[in-house]
């Protein structure tokens, strides 16, 4: 019995053993795995970590001296035991005497192997575009280059903001039917390249039925705003689908959306067209279905907001505000007149996008003199008349410092508060009711002569330095107290455009305000010369160009040119008078357009 016992003392103290060997062991690899790593490790850990690019590494006979992109790192010989590099994939690898190991992103040869595909047209809906997916080094950002097809004025270069190791880098600016070739720069966060690859993107020809005409009458490259002129063409009528795209300095087509192959804009018609938003992306009111949309570069629907369960129909304008809403001319579906007949084209709102609510809204009738009405004269046809309903014609929408500007058809520009004050109204004096009068600003003319002629004032005539706008749009704040507009010309002086004799011209025209005097003088004009070259009784637009100081004068129906009946792109120096650019574009319909924006291809924030 003693002996059993002492076998199994002996085994207990056996397994106990064994058992202590085993916690020892695990202890031991448990105490090796957390042992700290290399100072030195983690000083060129640190150097990867922030993106930054190892250029060459240079040895004594005591130590490594790493020289990165913002300073150099030296590390003891005896702390390295292997180094490798593969300047072929931009790489050092590096063995430690811990036997740790470390991958360096270093300055290389080729860096072909950072384009790992190429997917033209990825939305299908615009064939001008491509994405290329690029796997970098280290942390960086890229420059695309697309080379011009004629020389480096058609090149378009934009600096991408994404900084992440893996990217999908936004191509536009491709020429259709061409092998486009395309530069790509990996650069460091503040754009100082570090190297380069090209590649070679092959697009088909365009298959669009009926698509514009437009010929370059005059270009002088070196004088122009930098930019492409975005065309919001709105297809063979206002009802179609709109069909916008971008035509550089040389005529060249640069950008466009096919939005009849999208399931979800198949039938967008855009009216005013696109504007871009702060944040890169575009929006626009879509007549079709009474909505407002967002859509991005490809033309992905990104958002929209029904303005029909809001009880609104969408009326040419959609304005991004300072303080982020929208400011949309609409009509409301509830307004009706005295006889119950609806009102239209008579209201404006401000909508939240973030919660898709409704901020404020104004009524027009309120503010303005509604019993201002011509009755129709038989020449001008029913669409482009006046009528009891349409009284007023809201076209357009934008801000003049912390007040609203808007401009009518039927009743000219006007400044509004957001409380629906009216401020001012710069509008022949005719037919106006008398609580009107004091907001009536009396003309000036250029050279500072206060004009005192009735026939003037009333807009029965004009004098050389001075004319109202008729049937105005797209007003452009300058300042406080100047603002650009488009003057249509339509039934100047209170005569028709379709009558016989009748000599018809749209104008630039630059106005200042003075509410002090409650005067409005005009400063300067351009357009009356063009006559019908520069005429279009309603649409289009005008264009302040910030780099230049130039303005875009921009008619868009109708239009009499040298290739047809359409619209032009007028770029003029306000100083000189001199045309920068002119642009004819033709089209069936003998609608060009309804505006014309210059701008950089790319967004900044893209």
């Amino acid at each position: 019995m003693i002996a059993i016992q002492r076998i199994c003392s002996i085994y207990t103290a056996s397994i106990l053993s064994g058992m202590c060997l085993v916690l020892l062991l695990f202890s031991c690899k448990k105490d090796q795995g957390n042992a700290p790593e290399l100072p030195t490790k983690l000083a060129l850990t640190s150097k990867i970590e922030t993106g930054e690019l190892l250029i060459k590494v240079n040895q004594n006979t005591q130590e490594y001296i790493f020289n990165f992109e913002k300073g150099a790192i030296n590390i003891p010989v005896q702390d390295i035991v292997k180094m490798t590099p593969n300047p072929d994939r931009w790489v050092t690898n590096l063995t430690f005497s811990d036997g740790s190991e470390l991958t360096v992103p270093t300055k290389g040869t080729s860096l072909d192997f950072m384009v790992e595909a190429i997917r033209l047209d990825p939305s299908g809906y615009n064939p001008l575009s491509a994405l290329v997916d690029v796997g970098l080094p280290t942390f960086g950002r890229v420059r695309v280059q697309v080379h011009g097809k004629h020389g480096e004025l058609g090149n378009i270069t934009h600096l991408c903001t994404s900084e992440t190791q893996r990217q999908s880098v936004p191509i536009f600016g491709l020429y259709a039917d061409y092998d486009n070739v395309v530069d790509l720069t990996f650069t460091d966060f503040a754009g100082n390249e570090r190297g380069s690859t090209t590649v070679h993107i092959r697009t088909q020809p365009l298959k669009v039925a009926d698509f514009p005409r437009w010929k370059i009458v005059k270009s002088q490259t070196e004088k122009m705003e930098p930019g492409l002129n975005l065309v919001s063409y709105p297809g063979q009528s206002e009802l179609d689908t709109s069909l916008p795209y971008m035509i550089d300095s040389e005529g060249e087509i640069r950008w466009l959306l096919l939005l009849k192959k999208s399931p979800d804009l198949q039938k967008f018609a855009g009216s005013i067209g696109l504007k871009r938003t702060k944040k890169g992306t575009f929006i626009a009111g879509d007549q079709s279905v009474q909505r407002v949309v967002e859509m991005d570069m490809f033309g992905n629907l990104i958002n929209q907001w029904d303005l029909a369960r809001l009880g609104y129909g969408f009326h040419h304008e959609i304005t991004e505000s300072a303080n982020g809403n929208f400011l949309i001319n609409v009509t409301k579906v509830a307004a009706h007149l005295n006889n119950g007949e609806p009102r239209v084209n008579d209201h404006i709102i401000e909508l939240n996008p973030q919660t898709g609510s409704l901020v404020n809204e104004w009524d027009l009738a309120k503010q303005l003199d509604t019993t201002r009405y011509i009755r129709p004269d038989g020449i001008t046809p029913p669409a482009f008349s006046q009528s009891p309903n349409n009284w007023v014609h809201n076209n357009s929408i934008t801000e003049i410092g912390e007040n609203l500007l808007a401009t009518a058809r039927y009743q000219g520009i006007f400044s509004f508060n957001h409380s629906g004050v009216t401020q001012w109204i710069i509008s022949p004096h005719k037919n106006w009711g008398a609580k009107y009068q004091t907001l009536l600003l009396k003309p000036i003319a250029e050279d500072g002569t206060a004009i005192t002629d009735p026939a003037v004032i009333n807009g029965d005539a004009a004098v050389a330095g001075f004319d109202w706008p008729w049937g105005p749009h797209t007003p452009v704040a300058l300042a406080n107290d100047r603002i650009l507009v488009f003057d249509n010309g339509y039934n100047r002086q209170w005569k028709s455009n379709f009558a016989p004799g009748v000599i018809s011209y749209s104008r630039v025209v630059e106005y200042k305000v003075d509410l002090t005097n409650k005067t409005v003088q005009q400063v300067w004009s351009y357009g009356k010369d063009r006559g019908e070259e520069g005429f279009s009784q309603a649409i289009s637009g005008v264009q302040y160009l910030p780099k230049t100081g130039h303005v875009s004068f921009c008619p868009g129906m109708g239009v009499k040119t040298s290739i047809g009946i359409g619209g032009r792109v007028v770029e003029i120096d306000p100083k000189t008078k001199e045309v920068i650019f002119d642009l004819e574009v033709a089209t069936s319909s003998g609608t060009a357009f309804h505006r014309v924006t210059r701008m950089p291809l790319y967004p900044e924030n893209l």
